[in-house]
């Protein structure tokens, strides 16, 4: 199962946690479906979380903006490939943060490869892929309150530049 082309063609938050989900269900032979997305302005060293037995996976807006200024989509895609991978194993009861990152670079590897951009995320960490964002993980926070919900996040498309 090489999904790799398919991440690359993605221009939204579906596109990219549909095959999230497929590399899931492909691995591990477990799915589930309701899970909503929002974005929110957490702490630096937070790149997203999901509580056990809620339908919401908050990613962090900080961050993603910051990988968003890369402006290359193959990197920005294989950051939220990771993101959405990690969480949704959470979404699926794995509460361990070891067993889920292990579960996150296993599923990575076999679904994009060994040298996938998102692979190395899984691996080695975000300032290993964006060693220009390791300046900001331990820098102040600007807090925005409230949540921006992603609207048919597992249905329709919507575009994470507009």
């Amino acid at each position: 199962m090489n999904l790799s082309n398919s991440l690359d063609q993605c221009t939204d938050f579906s596109c990219i946690f549909s095959l999230v989900k497929e590399a899931v269900e492909k691995t591990l032979d477990k799915r589930r479906v309701g899970l909503s997305l929002g974005l929110m302005s957490l702490s630096n060293h937070i790149g997203a979380f999901h509580q056990l037995g809620s339908n919401f996976i908050i990613m962090n807006r900080n961050l993603l903006e910051e990988v968003i200024k890369t402006e290359d989509i193959g990197l920005i895609n294989a950051y939220i490939f990771h993101i959405l991978l990690h969480e949704y194993l959470h979404s699926l009861g794995y509460a361990s943060e070891e067993e889920t990152r292990w579960l996150t670079h296993r599923i990575t590897e076999k679904a994009l490869g060994p040298n996938h951009p998102s692979t190395l995320l899984a691996r080695y960490g975000i300032s290993y892929v964006f060693p220009d964002i390791s300046s900001i993980l331990h820098g102040r926070t600007e807090r925005i309150k409230g949540i921006e919900i992603v609207t048919e996040f597992e249905t329709d498309n919507m575009n994470y530049f507009g």
